[in-house]
């Protein structure tokens, strides 16, 4: 209804899990003017990322860690990033950091599925016990 509204765009979101990169590439380009721009350029990454354009994903996580040269950015959004580039030690290093910062992000950890990828591991799974989300 609001064109102007970000969250709105997270059905790019179900176009990635649903393989419909199009229309996720398409979604990204039309949130890029609004949305905040850690939040942009980590959606970007994990969108060309996951949709096989690697040089583009490559420069969207560029542009984030730039912004993230003072450390001001949760460092899940930058798992996210990585996460769509399927970088398994990348998104497990900036996991971890999340932990450490205290990111209240990590309560989504358990179902995301941006961390599908990474779940079998057992650094991901020592990190849902200590996060309280593992039995």
């Amino acid at each position: 209804m609001d064109p102007e509204f970000p969250r709105a765009y997270l059905i790019l979101n179900a176009y990635v899990e649903k393989k419909k990169f199009t229309d996720a590439v398409t979604e990204i380009e039309h949130v890029r003017r609004i949305a905040p721009p850690a939040w942009y350029w980590a959606n970007a990454a994990y969108v060309y990322g996951r949709s096989g354009q690697s040089e583009r994903a490559q420069q969207a996580l560029s542009e984030l860690l730039r912004l993230n040269n003072n450390g001001k950015i949760d460092p899940m959004t930058v798992a996210d990033a990585y996460a769509g580039m399927k970088d398994r030690e990348q998104t497990i290093a900036w996991l971890e950091k999340a932990y450490t910062q205290h990111s209240p992000e990590l309560v989504t950890l358990k179902v995301d599925p941006r961390f599908d990828d990474v779940r079998g591991e057992p650094r991901f799974q020592d990190l849902l016990r200590r996060v309280g989300l593992a039995q």
